[in-house]
């Protein structure tokens, strides 16, 4: 008997399925099998995690008792007390896990009472504990009347932990024999249905080859065009004369919203509003007359809103040229347009001079700032060679800086001057890169005009600051050469008024008068004034002059060394000293000490009433770039509002018959602490005393003495 194709077909796949069913069935039953075997295995495991469970908390009822009894600490009988409480919850536990094994509960039957009687003896001995004391108990102990109970319940749990563990080996071992077992099922059954319909399609194959070929290729052809219509990043459809989707793809779904079988088959009208409508009608009759592809941009209405599409339509012929329909491609080009948008906004509104120039020498776009900075118009701007607008000065530079644009080479900070309407002239500041391919420049221009000038001024304050350093050094120099001099000079004369005075006393005293006396002592006293003034200046004038020689100085050295020279001069006055310790420094170490020995020697003048007198020197602070040293003393202070006089030359806030002094000595610390690029200032009140403040920089940053 020939079975037709359907018979055929019907008879393979009748056998494919009631294999399938068979197969399905068994594997049911072996895998409910399996199941349950899994389950059991599932309850040997508990029951074993219990059983051990169940021993860990024996035991830590023990150790907790154990604890008790040692030391006495309720904590460890608190602690027992918890553990036996989740004895009984254990118990109750293991008894539901065993009602299925009659053996199991009989051992369970015989450990319960061990148990009781060992939490019994737990209990009663740490009762005994609490009533008799540690000796009473121990003796008990030592009868291991507990350990001998414990290590039955011990050997109990074991028992039945072995149990459990023979049964688990052959609870597993029946998982697997079931687990092999539906496998092979499972394969004999999936290879007979896998036959089956291998017959079954081989049958179906050999009689539907052929159509099978031919509707592959097509199908193939159609998924390729509808895989390339898919993935274009443009809205593609086709329609008939009528107006009617044939075909949209994917992207035109998105767009409208909508699905193919929403489209296909409908009108524009049907699918969109009137106007956008009535526009797309008039493309198709110009295309469907004219014959031609039309091109536009078109608004088009997205679920986020309108976007802008540059489309093209055209017609579709048949074999025999005849169009039997339209079809339309339309890109999104609304974030280029956007971004055009933003270029010309940026291009208009910007204040910095924006133009394109091309390597024929002309300007093919200038910015509204090229009208606002120079006066000409775009189209006065591009009319004419750009080196046309350029200083004629600075035309060489701009050539030979363009020629090296056209080669490819970028330009960065390049100035030249462009002539404006009125026929003046400003500075640019350019910045240009080449397109080579375009033949195009892209340029950036600032006006520097402003700058420019200031640099020319400043250059002229410069040269007049310069001028007036060096007429100030030469007045500097010639100052101190003319105070050393005068210094100098002024010695012999003063040496021969104190001789000559010396003399006239010793030979004329017996006959001058009182007056006469007076007037010796004041012309002789004066003298010496004289003189101490004089040497200050000649110390003052050579700081001045004087090379530094940098040095590390230990200020703890130095301090003690001008301190102890001023302690022989006190003449049995009481000064108390505070010294703190103090850092190291990079200075010249003679001038230093002579700042040290006019602060600390002015300390000891000015608190000369004082008893005792307090003199203070240490270092107060530390910054990151200086050190911060002062020297003070509780002497007679000064008013502030006199402050800045304290450092001038011969400045002095005390009369010289109240305290004796030149005045140079402040003015001398100033001159060495700015040599050492240090600052010097004083705090004081009248009568609560003074203290001066000197810093040296961490760094050394000494002047030179024309500084």
């Amino acid at each position: 008997m020939k079975f037709s194709i359907k018979n055929q077909v019907a008879l393979g796949f009748a056998a494919s399925l009631a294999a399938l069913l068979c197969l399905g069935c068994i594997s049911y039953r072996t895998i409910t099998e399996l199941i349950q075997t899994q389950d059991m295995v599932a309850h040997t495991h508990e029951v074993i995690a219990t059983l051990e469970s169940g021993l860990a908390t024996m035991t830590d009822a023990e150790t907790a008792q154990r604890g008790y009894l040692l030391t006495g600490d309720e904590q460890f009988a608190n602690d027992s007390v918890k553990a036996q409480r989740l004895i009984e919850g254990w118990k109750n536990r293991l008894r539901r896990l065993v009602a299925d094994n009659p053996t199991q509960q009989q051992r369970l039957a015989e450990l319960e009472p061990l148990i009781t009687r060992r939490l019994e003896l737990l209990n009663d001995r740490i009762q005994l504990r609490r009533e008799q004391g540690l000796e009473t108990v121990m003796k008990l102990v030592s009868t291991r009347e507990g350990k001998k109970l414990m290590d039955q319940i011990v050997q109990k749990i074991g028992d039945m932990r072995d149990a459990e563990n023979e049964l688990l080996k052959s609870r597993e071992q029946a998982a697997r024999n079931i687990s092999r077992q539906s496998i092979a099922i499972i394969f004999v059954g999936g290879l007979f249905a896998c036959v089956a319909g291998g017959f079954a399609f081989w049958m179906i194959r050999q009689n539907l080859k052929a159509r099978e070929m031919a509707e592959d290729e097509l199908q193939k052809s159609r998924s390729q065009l509808q895989s390339i219509l898919d993935n274009a990043p443009a809205v593609v459809f086709i329609k008939d004369r009528k107006g009617k989707y044939l075909f949209v793809n994917r992207l035109f779904t998105q767009v409208t919203g909508k699905t193919r079988e929403e489209i296909e088959g409908r009108t524009v009208e049907e699918l969109f509003p009137r106007e956008t409508a009535a526009a797309a009608r008039e493309h198709e009759r110009k295309i469907l007359e004219t014959g031609n592809p039309q091109q536009f941009e078109e608004v088009v209405n997205y679920p986020d809103g309108p976007h802008t599409h540059l489309a093209v339509k055209f017609p579709l012929r048949d074999a025999s040229g005849k169009i039997y329909a339209t079809s339309g491609i339309s890109a999104d080009i609304s974030v280029r347009k956007r971004a055009e948008q933003e270029r010309d906004r940026f291009f208009t509104l910007t204040r910095d001079l924006l133009c394109i120039a091309g390597f024929d020498g002309y300007f093919k776009r200038t910015n509204p700032a090229w009208e606002t900075t120079f006066g000409y118009s775009n189209e006065e701007m591009v009319s004419q060679p750009f080196i046309d607008f350029v200083h004629p000065d600075d035309r060489e530079r701009t050539v030979a800086e363009g020629a090296k644009l056209a080669a490819g080479d970028e330009t960065v900070s390049f100035e030249n001057r462009y002539r404006c309407k009125d026929g003046s002239y400003r500075w640019l500041l350019w910045n240009a890169r080449p397109i080579v391919e375009q033949k195009l420049i892209y340029c950036s221009a600032r006006d520097v005009t402003e700058r420019k000038m200031n640099e020319e001024e400043i250059q002229k304050l410069n040269f007049g600051i310069q001028q007036r350093a060096a007429q100030l050094e030469i007045a500097n120099k010639e100052l101190e050469a003319f105070s050393y001099s005068v210094s100098h000079d002024l010695r012999a004369p003063l040496r021969h008024i104190d001789g000559f005075v010396g003399l006239l006393d010793k030979q004329a005293r017996v006959k001058l008068d009182d007056n006469g006396k007076r007037y010796l002592e004041v012309i002789a006293k004066a003298a010496r004034q004289m003189g101490m003034l004089i040497d200050d200046l000649l110390v003052f004038s050579r700081m001045g002059r004087a090379e530094l020689s940098q040095q590390k100085v230990d200020m703890n050295n130095l301090v003690e060394e001008v301190v102890n020279t001023q302690k022989a001069e006190l003449n049995g006055r009481h000064v108390e000293w505070k010294i703190a310790s103090l850092p190291t420094v990079q200075a010249d170490p003679s001038m230093l000490r002579q700042v040290l020995v006019n602060l600390v020697s002015n300390a000891v003048k000015y608190s000369r009433p004082r008893d005792p007198a307090v003199i203070e020197i240490g270092c107060q602070s530390e910054t990151p770039l200086e050190f911060l040293f002062y020297v003070r003393d509780n002497g007679v202070g000064f008013d502030m509002q006199y402050a800045n006089k304290l450092f001038g030359v011969f400045q002095r806030l005390h009369h010289a018959d109240e305290f004796e002094g030149t005045g140079i000595g402040l003015a001398n610390v100033r001159r060495i602490i700015h040599r050492h690029g240090g600052r010097t200032w004083a705090e004081g009140q009248v009568d609560q005393g003074a203290t001066f403040f000197y810093t040296l920089p961490k760094q050394s940053s000494a002047m030179s003495p024309a500084q």
